[in-house]
């Protein structure tokens, strides 16, 4: 991985080089900045979405909505790069989508591959530098856009992209992926996912809609917890547990896509 990210950054310098130098964006563009800083962490679970979709083809888990998914989900990636890439505010951040903009490419040709346990490891190399390069970037948004941005909305965000990691590493683990790494990945985006649903449950900026996705997103991940456990009783029970995790964590996905529209819009 970080060979392949190293030769990246590599090339990324003389290309840098050679783009044209922008003025700093007008007081006016701020809105369009803030919309971007959740649409930023949405390109991450976007990337994370590939490899769930790719493994689940590969290994037989809810196949005729993963292949019509796949296409739609790449489509939807090349759709948002390009419009949060418009909208870099600094050097820095445009810099860093050309970067993005690279390491896509080659991403995509991996995911549309043929599904194998051999072109999931290619795939997983990919995927973990798109989600670096990704959140880095939706770091650098949200620190310029901090003062409109809804906390709330970023938190849900990032409680979408937990939902779509968490299976992609249960898939990855059924196709014998058992290093350390991973299993402490696994391990602290449960944790982390738990804690995301926790503190949106108790917010004071809680309206009954939002408050409804989050329950909602609640009780799915108490499903995907359960069938956690069951994971490794056997290989039929696995198959199972595997549509029960890759299920709920489309759920958890679509209900914190809807609250963090919800946390964006303005107050009365």
């Amino acid at each position: 991985m970080m060979r392949a990210a190293a030769l990246a950054r590599l090339a990324i310098v003389g290309l840098a080089l050679a783009l044209p130098a922008r003025g700093a964006a007008p007081a006016n563009a701020r809105d369009d900045t803030a919309l971007s800083a959740s649409a930023a962490v949405r390109l991450a679970t976007l990337a994370e979405r590939i490899a769930k979709l790719h493994a689940q083809i590969g290994q037989g888990i809810l196949v005729e909505r993963s292949r019509r998914a796949l296409p739609e989900t790449l489509r939807d990636f090349d759709t948002t790069l390009r419009s949060i890439a418009a909208r870099g505010s600094t050097p820095e951040i445009r810099e860093n989508y050309v970067l993005l903009g690279l390491l896509w490419r080659e991403y995509r040709e991996w995911a549309l591959k043929a599904p194998s346990r051999e072109s999931a490891r290619k795939v997983r190399e990919r995927c973990e530098e798109v989600v670096w390069i990704a959140s880095k970037g939706a770091r650098m948004i949200q620190e310029q856009s901090r003062a409109s941005q809804s906390p709330w909305a970023l938190r849900a965000s990032n409680a979408a992209l937990l939902s779509q990691r968490i299976p992609k590493l249960y898939l990855w683990r059924r196709w014998d992926m058992r290093d350390e790494a991973l299993a402490r990945e696994l391990r602290e985006s449960e944790e982390n996912l738990q804690r995301a649903l926790d503190a949106l449950a108790a917010s004071g900026a809680n309206t009954p809609e939002t408050t409804a996705e989050v329950e909602a997103a609640k009780s799915q991940f108490r499903f995907m917890a359960d069938a956690a456990k069951q994971f490794d009783g056997g290989k039929a029970a696995q198959r199972q547990q595997m549509e029960f995790i890759a299920k709920t964590g489309d759920h958890i996905l679509e209900a914190m896509e809807r609250a963090a529209r919800l946390f964006e819009r303005p107050r009365p």
